[in-house]
């Protein structure tokens, strides 16, 4: 089972330690500057996607990116990319968009979220957002403090899920970046290395 919690998100600044299930925690920040902080602490490389590739409508299930980067984006309804801006957006109102992650490398997701119209102009208001078993509700204005990041102390995150608070507007993105760790085999490439030039030495 997993532990949800709501709250209104209305500092860009603020970082929130929240605790889950399995002894894991899950750290949410308003902030890509602190985002990234948190992603340092951990030895980790920010990756980013923001659809500079995609325009027009796309199937649910779209997929994208490469190694620890790839994604595929579901919407029910579908996807529609605004070439002018890049951003991609759900094709029906009111629909949940998900990117799911296919590299257990993973470990923090985060990205610029906000509200369109029908003419795919931004609406400031609220956005849910959920994230490693948390979600959360959170005041978005498509500029800065449209960001909002999820950090695992304990293991991978899969997916990253928003959607309208309200009806009426359809969920979008212009940015969605992870935070991702050397894969087992690097870091065994690594000591091996060490080793290696530790036995040289002697």
């Amino acid at each position: 089972m997993s532990t949800y919690s709501k709250f209104k998100f209305t500092s860009v600044f603020s970082v929130l330690f929240i605790a889950s299930v399995s002894n894991a925690a899950i750290i949410v920040t308003g902030s890509y500057e602190a985002f990234d902080a948190l992603v340092a602490t951990r030895s980790g490389a920010i990756l980013e996607e923001d659809f500079s590739g995609y325009s027009g409508f796309y199937n649910s299930g779209l997929t994208g990116g490469s190694g620890d980067l790839a994604w595929t984006a579901t919407a029910v309804g579908g996807l529609l990319a605004n070439s002018p801006t890049f951003a991609m957006s759900t094709f029906r109102q009111n629909a949940v968009f998900t990117m799911a992650f296919s590299s257990p490398n993973v470990f923090a997701i985060g990205g610029n979220f906000f509200n369109v119209n029908y003419e795919l102009a931004i609406l400031p208001g609220l956005v849910t957002i959920s994230s490693g078993g948390l979600e959360y509700v959170y005041s978005s204005n498509g500029a800065s403090s449209s960001f909002a990041g999820f950090m695992s102390t304990n293991g991978s995150i899969s997916s990253i899920s928003f959607a309208p608070f309200v009806n009426g507007s359809w969920a979008s993105t212009s940015r969605v970046v992870v935070g991702v760790v050397p894969s087992p085999a690097v870091l065994a490439l690594g000591a091996l290395a060490g080793a290696f030039g530790r036995r040289r030495r002697n």
